[in-house]
């Protein structure tokens, strides 16, 4: 271990790793976190890998391996399968594994910045309790964290997964982890904890203010915590009541404005589609047409020559 260093930066980290790259998102405009999937060799002698500051989080996309891991010292492993969950402490980790079924064995790899954790456990009012206690488990089994994995693994592979979309999903899965796995609560912990003190009757209006605000500022940068922030909620809370006032979620409610703007300025203007798809907040032209023929089953070309 004296090769490699301690702690390494997310980026640095790809180079430590055996398998074949199949997904990214470091080239995606993506906050908070970066997502990577690998397809492995069938079977691994020995991986060095130095520590993340990083929240680590890796599932199996495909297949099944037996995993022996050597933290400090001690060898453990695990039988791992699609839908198991592990945690990698922020220590250097000697790895090793076999393929123990015929597909093929892939991995997904998240990393979450720290100071993402750290606002979302201030929001929830956390105090003491934001450290989260899951170096000991060498897997652990939550069907809630492994699907956002995979849902997050799937907007890493489609153009047409947006950025709000993406926000939103990494910090409901901030928060769960927080409320079920933070020093001091248990997975039995009840409702979720450091809701704002919020009248119900003032929530539909919070929630107009905010439509009010997308429709206004369609081309702008709408990170989740923003909208939050304009409500006067916290980011996991803000995402629950919108969806209940509005019957969608942020990310679809922001797309589809986005789109009708797009609509209209294609009959009505003879801007480009990048113009178009820059004015409405799409980050390329690419992303915008994959979305809007996805919601309009035509390219915005063809939709435009269509009248």
């Amino acid at each position: 271990m004296a090769r490699i260093p301690k702690l390494t930066t997310t980026l640095a980290y790809d180079r430590y790793m055996a398998g074949q790259k199949l997904v990214s998102s470091v080239n995606r405009p993506w906050r908070h976190l970066v997502l990577r999937s690998y397809l492995e060799p069938v079977e691994q002698e020995l991986l060095e890998a130095p520590g993340l500051q990083e929240l680590t989080l890796m599932t199996l996309a495909s297949g099944a391996e037996h995993l022996e891991r050597n933290l400090n010292g001690r060898w453990e492993s695990a039988d791992l399968r699609v839908g198991d969950v592990w945690f990698v402490p922020p220590a250097p980790i000697s790895w090793r594994w076999r393929s123990i079924s015929d597909e093929p064995l892939s991995t997904v790899h998240l990393h979450i910045e720290r100071s993402l954790i750290d606002s979302v456990a201030e929001q929830m009012e956390l105090g003491g309790s934001r450290e989260l206690v899951l170096g000991d488990a060498m897997q652990f089994r939550d069907p809630l964290v492994a699907a956002m994995l995979a849902a997050l693994h799937r907007a890493a592979a489609d153009p047409a997964d947006s950025r709000l979309f993406v926000d939103a999903l990494v910090h409901a899965l901030a928060a769960h982890l927080l409320q079920h796995y933070s020093r001091g609560r248990s997975a039995a912990a009840g409702s979720p904890a450091g809701l704002p003190a919020c009248p119900e009757r003032f929530v539909p209006r919070r929630i107009r203010r905010v439509t009010d605000y997308i429709r206004a500022n369609l081309a702008g940068d709408l990170a989740i915590s923003e909208l939050a922030a304009q409500a006067g909620l916290s980011s996991f809370h803000f995402a629950r009541v919108f969806r209940r006032e509005t019957r969608e979620t942020p990310h679809r409610f922001v797309t589809r404005l986005r789109l009708e703007e797009a609509a209209r300025l294609l009959h009505a203007t003879d801007q480009t589609v990048l113009q178009i798809a820059l004015a409405v907040g799409f980050e390329n032209a690419s992303h915008f047409s994959v979305q809007f023929k996805r919601d309009y089953g035509v390219t915005p070309l063809a939709y435009r020559l269509r009248g």
